[in-house]
Protein backbone atom coordinates (compact mmCIF):
# COMPACT_ATOMS: atom_id res chain seq x y z
CA UNK A 1 0.00 0.00 0.00
CA UNK A 2 2.89 2.32 0.75
CA UNK A 3 4.41 2.00 -3.01
CA UNK A 4 1.29 2.33 -4.51
CA UNK A 5 1.07 5.54 -2.11
CA UNK A 6 4.50 6.63 -3.26
CA UNK A 7 3.60 6.23 -6.90
CA UNK A 8 0.52 7.94 -6.85
CA UNK A 9 2.78 11.21 -5.11
CA UNK A 10 4.78 10.95 -7.61
CA UNK A 11 2.25 11.57 -9.87
CA UNK A 12 -0.06 14.20 -8.88
CA UNK A 13 1.73 16.26 -5.95
CA UNK A 14 3.81 18.40 -8.34
CA UNK A 15 5.72 18.68 -11.58
CA UNK A 16 8.78 16.95 -11.30
CA UNK A 17 11.91 17.74 -14.20
CA UNK A 18 10.17 21.25 -14.94
CA UNK A 19 13.45 22.95 -15.61
CA UNK A 20 15.45 19.93 -17.53
CA UNK A 21 11.82 19.48 -19.68
CA UNK A 22 12.11 23.34 -20.66
CA UNK A 23 16.04 22.39 -21.29
CA UNK A 24 14.96 19.30 -24.03
CA UNK A 25 12.43 21.57 -25.88
CA UNK A 26 15.09 24.77 -26.34
CA UNK A 27 17.72 21.91 -27.65
CA UNK A 28 15.12 19.90 -29.78
CA UNK A 29 13.85 23.38 -31.22
CA UNK A 30 17.98 24.84 -31.41
CA UNK A 31 19.29 21.42 -33.33
CA UNK A 32 16.40 22.23 -36.06
CA UNK A 33 17.34 25.47 -36.36
CA UNK A 34 20.98 24.47 -36.85
CA UNK A 35 19.93 22.06 -39.29
CA UNK A 36 17.53 24.74 -40.94
CA UNK A 37 20.21 27.20 -41.16
CA UNK A 38 23.33 24.70 -42.65
CA UNK A 39 20.85 23.22 -44.82
CA UNK A 40 19.79 26.56 -46.18
CA UNK A 41 21.51 27.59 -49.24
CA UNK A 42 21.56 23.96 -50.74
CA UNK A 43 17.70 23.67 -50.01
CA UNK A 44 16.54 23.01 -53.03
CA UNK A 45 18.84 20.35 -54.49
CA UNK A 46 18.89 18.52 -50.94
CA UNK A 47 14.97 18.50 -50.49
CA UNK A 48 13.60 20.33 -53.23
CA UNK A 49 11.38 18.37 -55.82
CA UNK A 50 13.76 18.96 -58.68
CA UNK A 51 16.80 17.80 -56.73
CA UNK A 52 18.78 14.97 -55.27
CA UNK A 53 16.37 12.62 -55.20
CA UNK A 54 13.26 14.23 -57.32
CA UNK A 55 9.84 14.19 -56.33
CA UNK A 56 9.53 10.62 -57.71
CA UNK A 57 11.82 8.94 -55.92
CA UNK A 58 11.12 10.65 -52.78
CA UNK A 59 7.31 9.49 -53.16
CA UNK A 60 8.48 5.95 -53.83
CA UNK A 61 10.64 5.86 -50.86
CA UNK A 62 7.61 7.48 -48.25
CA UNK A 63 5.72 4.59 -50.20
CA UNK A 64 8.25 2.04 -49.06
CA UNK A 65 8.39 3.59 -45.72
CA UNK A 66 4.57 4.11 -44.94
CA UNK A 67 5.46 7.64 -44.37
CA UNK A 68 4.54 10.90 -45.60
CA UNK A 69 5.99 14.61 -45.77
CA UNK A 70 4.14 17.71 -46.36
CA UNK A 71 7.00 18.79 -48.69
CA UNK A 72 5.06 16.59 -51.44
CA UNK A 73 1.95 17.18 -51.36
CA UNK A 74 2.66 19.32 -54.04
CA UNK A 75 5.56 19.67 -56.53
CA UNK A 76 5.60 23.14 -57.23
CA UNK A 77 8.59 25.04 -56.15
CA UNK A 78 6.62 27.54 -54.64
CA UNK A 79 5.13 25.08 -51.94
CA UNK A 80 8.52 23.86 -50.82
CA UNK A 81 9.85 27.56 -49.86
CA UNK A 82 6.74 28.22 -48.18
CA UNK A 83 6.75 24.63 -46.60
CA UNK A 84 10.48 25.04 -45.78
CA UNK A 85 10.54 28.39 -44.68
CA UNK A 86 7.17 27.77 -42.44
CA UNK A 87 8.87 25.11 -40.75
CA UNK A 88 12.11 26.66 -39.78
CA UNK A 89 9.37 29.32 -38.53
CA UNK A 90 8.31 26.90 -36.01
CA UNK A 91 11.96 25.55 -35.08
CA UNK A 92 12.83 28.96 -34.30
CA UNK A 93 9.23 29.50 -32.39
CA UNK A 94 10.22 26.32 -30.35
CA UNK A 95 13.87 27.24 -29.06
CA UNK A 96 12.59 30.46 -27.83
CA UNK A 97 9.35 29.04 -26.06
CA UNK A 98 6.37 30.51 -28.21
CA UNK A 99 3.51 29.09 -29.65
CA UNK A 100 3.14 26.45 -26.86
CA UNK A 101 1.88 22.55 -27.70
CA UNK A 102 0.64 23.91 -31.05
CA UNK A 103 4.24 25.11 -32.33
CA UNK A 104 5.58 22.20 -30.81
CA UNK A 105 3.19 19.34 -32.68
CA UNK A 106 3.31 21.65 -35.98
CA UNK A 107 7.04 21.51 -35.54
CA UNK A 108 6.78 17.82 -35.61
CA UNK A 109 4.89 17.25 -38.40
CA UNK A 110 7.35 20.07 -40.41
CA UNK A 111 10.33 18.52 -39.36
CA UNK A 112 9.77 15.05 -40.01
CA UNK A 113 8.43 15.73 -43.42
CA UNK A 114 11.62 17.27 -43.90
CA UNK A 115 13.94 14.83 -42.87
CA UNK A 116 11.41 12.61 -44.96
CA UNK A 117 12.37 14.01 -48.32
CA UNK A 118 16.72 13.16 -47.50
CA UNK A 119 16.97 10.03 -45.06
CA UNK A 120 20.84 10.29 -45.65
CA UNK A 121 21.53 13.70 -44.08
CA UNK A 122 20.68 12.65 -40.70
CA UNK A 123 22.83 11.31 -37.53
CA UNK A 124 20.90 9.59 -35.24
CA UNK A 125 19.30 12.65 -33.49
CA UNK A 126 16.81 13.46 -35.89
CA UNK A 127 14.92 9.84 -34.66
CA UNK A 128 15.55 11.22 -30.77
CA UNK A 129 13.75 14.58 -31.86
CA UNK A 130 10.76 12.56 -33.75
CA UNK A 131 10.31 10.45 -30.70
CA UNK A 132 10.60 12.99 -28.20
CA UNK A 133 8.41 14.91 -29.33
CA UNK A 134 4.57 13.43 -28.65
CA UNK A 135 5.59 12.78 -25.35
CA UNK A 136 6.84 16.36 -24.69
CA UNK A 137 3.18 17.79 -25.50
CA UNK A 138 2.34 16.07 -22.82
CA UNK A 139 4.29 18.19 -20.47
CA UNK A 140 4.76 21.70 -19.51
CA UNK A 141 7.69 21.76 -21.54
CA UNK A 142 6.85 25.95 -22.47
CA UNK A 143 6.67 27.07 -18.56
CA UNK A 144 10.28 28.10 -18.42
CA UNK A 145 13.38 29.23 -20.76
CA UNK A 146 10.95 31.43 -22.90
CA UNK A 147 10.35 34.77 -23.77
CA UNK A 148 6.70 34.33 -23.26
CA UNK A 149 4.88 36.23 -20.33
CA UNK A 150 1.80 34.24 -21.12
CA UNK A 151 0.46 32.23 -17.71
CA UNK A 152 -1.22 29.04 -18.58
CA UNK A 153 -4.46 27.84 -16.79
CA UNK A 154 -3.52 24.65 -16.09
CA UNK A 155 -0.67 25.06 -14.78
CA UNK A 156 -0.82 23.85 -11.23
CA UNK A 157 -4.43 21.57 -12.02
CA UNK A 158 -4.20 17.70 -10.98
CA UNK A 159 -4.67 16.67 -14.62
CA UNK A 160 -1.86 19.02 -16.35
CA UNK A 161 0.26 17.67 -13.66
CA UNK A 162 -0.77 14.01 -13.48
CA UNK A 163 -0.04 15.06 -17.65
CA UNK A 164 3.19 16.38 -17.41
CA UNK A 165 4.91 13.41 -15.09
CA UNK A 166 3.30 11.12 -17.52
CA UNK A 167 5.45 12.59 -20.20
CA UNK A 168 8.43 12.42 -18.56
CA UNK A 169 8.28 9.00 -17.20
CA UNK A 170 7.73 7.95 -21.22
CA UNK A 171 11.11 10.11 -21.96
CA UNK A 172 12.86 8.72 -19.13
CA UNK A 173 11.75 5.09 -20.14
CA UNK A 174 12.49 5.68 -24.06
CA UNK A 175 15.77 6.92 -22.87
CA UNK A 176 16.29 4.19 -20.80
CA UNK A 177 15.41 1.82 -23.51
CA UNK A 178 17.81 3.53 -26.26
CA UNK A 179 20.88 3.12 -23.83
CA UNK A 180 20.56 -0.50 -22.73
CA UNK A 181 19.60 -1.54 -26.45
CA UNK A 182 22.64 0.39 -27.41
CA UNK A 183 24.79 -0.98 -24.66
CA UNK A 184 23.61 -4.71 -25.06
CA UNK A 185 24.29 -4.53 -29.10
CA UNK A 186 27.38 -3.29 -28.80
CA UNK A 187 28.23 -6.25 -26.32
CA UNK A 188 27.57 -8.53 -29.37
CA UNK A 189 30.29 -7.28 -31.60
CA UNK A 190 33.73 -8.51 -31.70
CA UNK A 191 35.67 -4.89 -31.92
CA UNK A 192 33.55 -4.09 -28.39
CA UNK A 193 34.29 -7.35 -27.05
CA UNK A 194 38.34 -6.64 -27.54
CA UNK A 195 38.35 -2.78 -26.97
CA UNK A 196 39.16 -2.50 -30.07
CA UNK A 197 35.79 -0.41 -31.74
CA UNK A 198 36.64 3.42 -30.79
CA UNK A 199 39.98 2.75 -32.86
CA UNK A 200 38.48 1.61 -36.34
CA UNK A 201 35.09 3.68 -35.89
CA UNK A 202 37.77 7.00 -35.38
CA UNK A 203 39.55 5.52 -38.39
CA UNK A 204 36.00 5.99 -40.66
CA UNK A 205 37.29 9.36 -42.79
CA UNK A 206 34.12 11.49 -41.78
CA UNK A 207 34.73 10.83 -38.13
CA UNK A 208 38.67 11.38 -38.91
CA UNK A 209 40.19 14.49 -37.55
CA UNK A 210 43.54 14.92 -38.92
CA UNK A 211 44.97 17.59 -36.08
CA UNK A 212 43.76 15.50 -33.30
CA UNK A 213 42.59 11.71 -34.24
CA UNK A 214 46.19 10.47 -34.49
CA UNK A 215 47.47 11.69 -31.42
CA UNK A 216 44.56 10.03 -29.74
CA UNK A 217 45.63 6.69 -31.56
CA UNK A 218 49.42 6.99 -29.58
CA UNK A 219 47.15 6.31 -26.21
CA UNK A 220 45.48 3.08 -27.21
CA UNK A 221 44.85 1.85 -24.29
CA UNK A 222 42.13 5.11 -23.29
CA UNK A 223 40.62 3.59 -26.99
CA UNK A 224 39.84 0.52 -24.93
CA UNK A 225 39.02 1.80 -21.50
CA UNK A 226 36.48 4.59 -23.33
CA UNK A 227 34.98 1.40 -25.17
CA UNK A 228 34.67 -0.61 -22.43
CA UNK A 229 33.03 1.88 -20.12
CA UNK A 230 31.01 2.67 -22.98
CA UNK A 231 29.45 -0.39 -22.86
CA UNK A 232 29.32 -0.65 -19.18
CA UNK A 233 27.73 2.70 -18.33
CA UNK A 234 24.74 2.03 -21.35
CA UNK A 235 23.88 -1.11 -20.11
CA UNK A 236 23.51 0.01 -16.71
CA UNK A 237 22.78 3.40 -17.05
CA UNK A 238 18.83 2.79 -16.58
CA UNK A 239 19.99 0.82 -13.12
CA UNK A 240 21.84 3.91 -11.67
CA UNK A 241 18.96 6.22 -12.38
CA UNK A 242 16.91 3.86 -10.47
CA UNK A 243 18.55 5.12 -7.40
CA UNK A 244 18.80 9.32 -6.42
CA UNK A 245 22.67 8.93 -5.70
CA UNK A 246 23.30 6.77 -8.71
CA UNK A 247 21.35 9.28 -10.81
CA UNK A 248 24.82 11.71 -10.88
CA UNK A 249 27.08 9.57 -11.80
CA UNK A 250 25.17 7.91 -14.52
CA UNK A 251 24.29 11.06 -15.88
CA UNK A 252 27.78 13.07 -15.77
CA UNK A 253 29.07 9.47 -17.92
CA UNK A 254 27.05 9.90 -20.58
CA UNK A 255 27.66 13.49 -20.59
CA UNK A 256 31.26 12.87 -21.12
CA UNK A 257 30.63 10.39 -23.65
CA UNK A 258 28.38 12.17 -25.43
CA UNK A 259 30.93 15.32 -25.59
CA UNK A 260 33.34 13.46 -26.90
CA UNK A 261 31.13 12.07 -29.70
CA UNK A 262 30.42 16.09 -30.60
CA UNK A 263 33.87 16.63 -30.54
CA UNK A 264 35.44 13.33 -32.01
CA UNK A 265 32.94 12.51 -34.54
CA UNK A 266 30.92 15.74 -35.63
CA UNK A 267 27.70 14.19 -34.22
CA UNK A 268 26.96 17.59 -32.56
CA UNK A 269 22.75 17.21 -32.75
CA UNK A 270 23.12 14.27 -31.53
CA UNK A 271 25.17 14.52 -28.49
CA UNK A 272 22.96 17.81 -28.31
CA UNK A 273 19.39 16.34 -27.80
CA UNK A 274 20.72 13.23 -25.62
CA UNK A 275 22.64 15.28 -22.87
CA UNK A 276 19.37 17.17 -22.93
CA UNK A 277 17.68 13.94 -22.51
CA UNK A 278 19.86 12.90 -19.61
CA UNK A 279 19.92 16.38 -17.62
CA UNK A 280 15.63 14.77 -17.03
CA UNK A 281 16.92 12.52 -14.19
CA UNK A 282 18.76 15.58 -12.63
CA UNK A 283 16.55 18.36 -12.63
CA UNK A 284 17.69 20.17 -9.48
CA UNK A 285 20.91 20.28 -11.11
CA UNK A 286 19.70 22.01 -14.20
CA UNK A 287 17.81 24.21 -12.46
CA UNK A 288 21.30 25.22 -10.69
CA UNK A 289 22.97 25.53 -14.29
CA UNK A 290 20.26 27.31 -15.17
CA UNK A 291 20.77 29.74 -12.30
CA UNK A 292 24.37 30.57 -13.04
CA UNK A 293 24.22 30.67 -16.23
CA UNK A 294 21.71 33.66 -16.22
CA UNK A 295 23.49 35.32 -13.13
CA UNK A 296 27.09 34.94 -15.60
CA UNK A 297 24.87 36.56 -18.45
CA UNK A 298 23.49 39.63 -16.31
CA UNK A 299 26.83 40.13 -15.14
CA UNK A 300 28.47 40.05 -18.33
CA UNK A 301 25.61 42.83 -19.35
CA UNK A 302 25.82 44.69 -16.65
CA UNK A 303 30.21 44.65 -17.38
CA UNK A 304 29.50 45.79 -21.17
CA UNK A 305 27.33 48.51 -19.44
CA UNK A 306 29.80 49.97 -17.71
CA UNK A 307 32.50 49.69 -20.61
CA UNK A 308 30.12 51.51 -22.77
CA UNK A 309 29.60 54.10 -20.37
CA UNK A 310 32.93 54.99 -19.88
CA UNK A 311 33.81 55.21 -23.30
CA UNK A 312 31.07 57.51 -23.96
CA UNK A 313 31.88 60.10 -21.13
CA UNK A 314 36.24 59.16 -22.23
CA UNK A 315 34.75 60.61 -25.88
CA UNK A 316 32.70 63.69 -24.78
CA UNK A 317 34.28 66.85 -25.07
CA UNK A 318 34.48 68.23 -21.68
CA UNK A 319 31.67 72.05 -21.42
CA UNK A 320 34.22 74.07 -19.85
CA UNK A 321 36.88 73.27 -22.83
Amino acid sequence: MANIERVVSWFTVQRRAATAVCLLRAAIGLVSVAFYLITYADRRFLFGPDGLYGAAMMQDLLAARGAFSLYLASESLVWFEIVFHAGFALAVAVTIGLGGRLALGLHGAFIWSLYMTNPTLMDGGDNLVVLVIPFLLLTRCFDRLTVSTERRSDRRSLAGIVAHNTGILLIAVQLCIVYLLAGLYKVQGKLWQDGTALYYILRVPEFFWPQVTPLIFHLGWVLVLAAYATVLVSIFFPAFVLFRAGRPIAVAAMVVFHCGIALLMNLTSFALVMIALDLIFVDSQAERIVRQSRSLLRSAVRGGERILRKGTREHVPSLEA
